[in-house]
């Protein structure tokens, strides 16, 4: 998936700075404009010297004339401009105010303006304030800093840069734009690198309550971008999940929570570079839009997979894409199980593991189903044709794909039709199965238990063994002695391998032997002495 914050391939960067530079210059009477919100702003008072009658000192030595060459500014235009940056307010006629006045119009004019497109070109545009601030500072500093003028520059320099921040702030609109204007703000504009001047920290200059209310700002920008992004683009997926046309592909098989994983994961990574506390919110509200998400997603599912399930032959693959993608989705989800709330966590893995259990059980539906037609036909027929083999290769081609999956689904699927076998066995005739088939049913019954399992070892490598009731079954019957049957009997109840369910046959099994009640109570005695296993209606009227 590409990820949503992944960079752009990178523009001409020497053309489209010399274009918005271009830009900038036909703007200078927008700048000058600038200049007209000024006097009454206190953040912007600070420019005073702390020796005021220095300053006038070093003032008397420069005409206005001469710092607007300088400055590179109309001197005339100080007559009227209502600055944002002065030392002192109008009505003073202090001579000092000359002197900012030019000041804040050579910052205003110098200033870059926002490109037209801001959104594609923020970071170009964020690179060429800096640049700009940078360049401005170091050619105006030496010249300034005699007259006591360096910090009212500085302090003008800010200040038309977080109104710029503002305007920035307003007009921008994806996630993207809102984690780059962030991330420059915090790691580069509060870096003494920022103003070039060593000896000058931009965070001994900057309002810290202007810089507050804008980072409050900010944020809740973000945040109101990201959770308009995540749901827009969770639901992108949840619409190319309905629009797979049912395309068996790799691709098809992990794409829905590859693009979920990323889109969750990403955002809160990005916001941890600014800040741990930002990411602890970015990431509750990707939490929050992925529960909702996949209230979606699994009502979709579930009504999607129960329409396969009764199809003639169903196709596993989709049921096989839905336990991975909830398999996978859950285990991100608990790895986060310290950095979001817990009853989100909960509600989140609760509403996965039932997409899970209600997938497995359509499953195992449609493999009862499959294994209880061919069975019943397999006992009845006289040519003993194991077709049901057949048919789970058809139903579990071996693929890399889903081995896991598949894995998974055949342990409990293996377990399931041992069981269906053992009780189609016991409900025909003996003495019929033997005229169909063979007189040692034993040797049948455990040669059908070896084809089930090595078929079922094929299709998944490594699965649980669970036709040991059926090789102890086919023991049973080739034993007459009592006491050998005890022992039997014994070794299937202490396996664990084998089936509680089948555990449960042994009555009808001993009496589908041939042996009589008395013996049946016998050999279950044996087993468990202060326990004995009641022989159940059932099983005493299969022994008559």
């Amino acid at each position: 998936m590409r990820k949503i914050f992944k960079r752009k391939t990178k523009l001409k960067r020497d053309e489209s700075r010399r274009l918005l530079v271009e830009s900038n210059n036909n703007n200078l009477q927008e700048g000058h404009d600038l200049v007209q919100h000024a006097y009454n702003n206190p953040s912007v008072q600070n420019c005073v010297s702390a020796n005021e009658e220095q300053l006038c000192q070093s003032l008397e030595m420069i005409t206005p004339e001469r710092l607007a060459e300088i400055l590179g500014v109309a001197p005339e235009g100080t007559t009227s401009v209502d600055g944002s940056c002065c030392l002192y307010p109008p009505e003073s006629n202090s001579g000092q105010q000359t002197f900012v006045l030019l000041i804040q119009q050579s910052v205003s004019q110098r200033f870059p303006t926002p490109p037209t497109d801001l959104n594609e070109n923020l970071p170009l545009h964020l690179d060429i304030v800096q640049e700009t601030v940078h360049n401005e500072l170091a050619k105006l500093h030496p010249l300034l800093n005699s007259m006591g003028l360096t910090g009212c520059l500085i302090d003008c320099y800010l200040h038309q840069m977080f109104e710029h921040l503002d305007y920035i702030l307003q007009n921008i609109r994806s996630t993207k734009s809102a984690f780059v204007l962030m991330k420059w703000v915090v790691n580069s504009c509060l870096s003494p690198e920022f103003l070039g001047l060593q000896e000058l920290d931009p965070v001994k200059r900057i309002d810290p309550l202007q810089f507050s209310e804008w980072v409050i700002q900010a944020k809740n920008k973000l945040l109101e971008n990201v959770q308009k992004d995540v749901k827009q683009f969770l639901e992108k997926i949840l619409r190319n999940e309905r629009n797979q046309d049912g395309r068996d592909t790799d691709e098809a098989y992990v794409q829905l929570y590859v693009d979920t994983v990323g889109c969750i994961k990403d955002l809160p990574k990005a916001a941890q570079e600014i800040s741990s506390e930002l990411s602890q919110c970015v990431q509750e509200i990707c939490y929050t839009e992925l529960l909702g998400f996949l209230e979606r997603y699994t009502a979709e599912q579930t009504e999607f997979l129960s329409k396969e399930a009764k199809m003639d032959k169903p196709n596993m693959w989709h049921f096989f894409k839905t336990l991975n993608t909830c398999k996978e989705l859950k285990m991100h989800v608990q790895e986060k199980s310290t950095a979001i709330q817990r009853s989100l966590l909960q509600e989140t893995v609760e509403m996965l593991g039932n997409m899970e259990d209600f997938t497995l059980k359509l499953i195992m539906e449609i493999i009862a189903d499959l294994a209880e037609r061919h069975l019943k036909n397999y006992f009845k027929a006289d040519n003993k044709r194991f077709f049901l083999i057949r048919a789970l290769r058809e139903y579990f081609p071996k693929t890399q794909r889903t081995e896991d999956i598949q894995k998974r689904v055949l342990d409990e699927a293996y377990k399931l039709i041992a069981h269906i076998y053992l009780v189609h066995l016991l409900q025909n005739s003996r003495s019929k199965l033997q005229k169909r088939w063979s007189l040692d049913l034993g040797q049948t019954v455990a040669e059908d238990a070896k084809l089930l399992h090595n078929t079922m070892a094929e299709l998944a490598p490594g699965v649980q063994q669970w036709n040991l009731m059926l090789l102890k079954v086919a023991e049973l019957l080739g034993c007459n002695d009592i006491d050998a049957m005890k022992l039997i009997v014994a070794t299937m109840q202490r396996n664990s391998q084998i089936w509680s369910e089948d555990l449960d046959l042994l009555p009808t099994l001993l009496c589908w032997k041939g042996l009589p009640r008395w013996q049946v109570r016998e050999v279950l005695d044996a087993v468990d002495a202060n326990q004995p296993k009641p022989v159940s209606c059932f099983s005493i009227l299969k022994c008559w």
